[in-house]
């Protein structure tokens, strides 16, 4: 397995500390968005949007640059980007699913809603299934966020790395 042993990266800062903080306000935003929506009266049909995907990216690129923007030098190689960025979309991903559950089970009508309009089922407020429905739509929430999230990590990774890895050559 010497090609995954053929490079050596140093990392610069802690990039744990970092994801766990910009994930739980990007998950919070995520949810933030869906409730906003809901308090206007213009309640959100899909757990999955073009809108939520955007505030995903953005939140992503900025919190980004904002970490190595905080690294002393902003010396960043790839690998440490890209274990932000997927640190970050992990903990926003379980965040929001987590907040999608909690609030489509104290309001079923956002359930109701997401299920009409998602999978095309009618579906009651007086639905057994209900609490399933809730479930299944913040794991499907949180799944996409994760893989959108992991591939914004590898665009927002080469896009503000700022020094590459050494290459180990073989010596004989």
């Amino acid at each position: 397995m010497s090609i995954f042993h053929r490079y050596s990266s140093t990392i610069h800062g802690n990039y744990r500390k970092a994801y766990l903080r910009c994930g739980a306000i990007t998950g919070a935003l995520l949810f933030a968005y869906i409730l906003v929506r809901y308090l206007m009266g213009n309640a959100v049909g899909s757990p999955l949007s073009y809108v939520s995907d955007a505030i995903l990216l953005v939140a992503l690129f900025l919190f980004t640059a904002y970490y190595r923007n905080a690294l002393p030098e902003k010396k960043v190689t790839l690998k440490e980007l890209m274990l932000f960025g997927i640190g970050l979309s992990a903990v926003a991903a379980v965040l929001y699913g987590l907040l999608l559950w909690a609030f489509e089970t104290a309001v079923p009508a956002q359930t109701v809603l997401f299920t009409e309009t998602t999978a095309n089922q009618t579906t009651s407020l007086q639905d057994p299934q209900l609490g399933y429905w809730a479930a299944w739509w913040a794991i499907m929430a949180a799944v996409e966020a994760l893989l959108l999230g992991s591939f914004g990590a590898f665009l927002a990774a080469i896009l503000f790395r700022t020094e590459k890895s050494d290459i180990k050559h073989k010596q004989q």
